[in-house]
């Protein structure tokens, strides 16, 4: 009966050890998962102290810049106070990104002129005139006239009918008409005949030294920026701009056009991403992807600029993401103590677990010895 007995506790003490032993190494893979949680909780600490955001320079009233995250709202919204004008390029499709309106603007206005579509986005659209014939000058050629819009008797044939003037273009053009002569000469020569590609390159000629020329140029703003108050019949006229005419607003929109003109057209982007800490992400992203390219106008055309490599002359720069290194470091901070106090559990576990599994083996070695001494006192008598 001793020996089953002992026999008997001897299984049962190794049936624990086993069970022990099998505690164990869950808690050291549990060790391990902890190892590589606090691993990855460092590289996102990590990932977060190398986080950059992009911000955009803006001049302050005594000529000093100071700097905004970016967007595309803060980037290529026109802005008179932002030190540089910004085009963002869809590196897919080589297209200009623009908002919903633009694009509208745009679409309406492609097969037409610059300055049509400058006029329409501020405001003006296709449809504005003044009628006063005493700005209308003479007819052009074959009687049709220049400018924003579209006329229905006259087609280029790609459908722009763009040919006759605005009030303001032919008001201006009546004060100077010798200093756009030549362009005007040649205008009236092509539409004599049927080249509907010269006749367009020489109305673009045309449009161009009429907004190029300085004087002719102020002429149409300073008509467009009349005070109109005064009654019907006074010599003044209807206007929808205030007193002072927004021309730099007006080359902003110039410039744009011909810089989606030149890349083929323009792409819409996701209204959510448009401005706000969603836009500066948006941004960060894609530009740090090389999926948007940014295009800064450099007072004489348009040229491609980076980020990472912008000298100080295009008014950008990266800088760390603070708001998202404090927000990492507190959830570092955080996480980390729940992993030590977990560890330190687990450490604490295995210690009891060795301080039994050290208690049983050396009763497991007691039992054996006492188990051996009974076979040999009860069998060596056979030997």
């Amino acid at each position: 009966m001793g020996m089953a007995a002992s026999q008997a506790r001897l299984l049962t003490l190794t049936s624990r050890l086993h069970d022990i032993e099998y505690k164990a190494q869950n808690i050291e893979s549990q060790k391990i998962a902890l190892a590589t949680q606090k691993d990855e909780l460092y590289q996102a600490y990590c990932d977060a102290l190398d986080a950059t955001k992009i911000q955009v320079a803006f001049q302050n009233s005594d000529g000093t810049s100071v700097y905004y995250d970016a967007n595309y709202t803060t980037l290529c919204k026109y802005n008179e106070n932002r030190t540089k004008q910004y085009a963002l390029i869809d590196s897919r499709s080589g297209k200009v990104i623009v908002d919903n309106e633009t694009a509208e603007i745009y679409n309406e206005f492609a097969k037409s002129d610059k300055y049509s579509f400058a006029w329409a986005m501020l405001g003006m659209g296709r449809s504005f005139s003044y009628e006063d014939t005493e700005l209308t000058p003479d007819a052009y050629g074959q009687g049709t006239e220049i400018g924003i819009g579209t006329n229905q008797d006259y087609d280029l044939g790609d459908g722009t009918g763009n040919l006759f003037m605005t009030d303001a273009e032919r008001y201006a053009y009546n004060k100077n008409p010798d200093a756009v002569k030549a362009e005007y000469e040649a205008l009236t020569e092509a539409m004599k005949g049927d080249d509907k590609v010269a006749q367009k390159e020489a109305l673009a000629n045309f449009r161009d030294a009429l907004y190029s020329n300085a004087e002719i140029s102020n002429y149409i703003y300073d008509y467009m920026s009349l005070d109109k108050t005064a009654s019907e019949g006074s010599g003044e006229y209807d206007s929808d701009f205030p007193e002072d005419f927004p021309k730099e607003e007006f080359n902003y929109y110039v410039n744009l056009f011909e810089e989606i003109q030149a890349n083929g057209g323009c792409t819409t982007i996701d209204e959510q991403c448009i401005n706000g800490d969603a836009g500066n992400e948006w941004l960060n992203n894609m530009v740090s992807s090389g999926r948007v390219l940014i295009d800064v106008y450099n007072g004489k055309e348009w040229e491609q600029t980076s980020v990472a490599t912008s000298t100080n002359e295009n008014y950008l720069k990266e800088v760390q993401d603070d708001t998202d290194l404090k927000k990492a470091e507190a959830e570092y901070e955080h996480e980390l103590d729940v992993i030590n106090t977990k560890d330190t559990r687990y450490d604490q576990d295995l210690s009891k677990l060795e301080t039994e599994r050290t208690s049983i083996t050396t009763e497991i070695e007691s039992i054996g010895k006492v188990r051996d001494d009974n076979i040999e006192r009860t069998f060596g008598i056979f030997s």
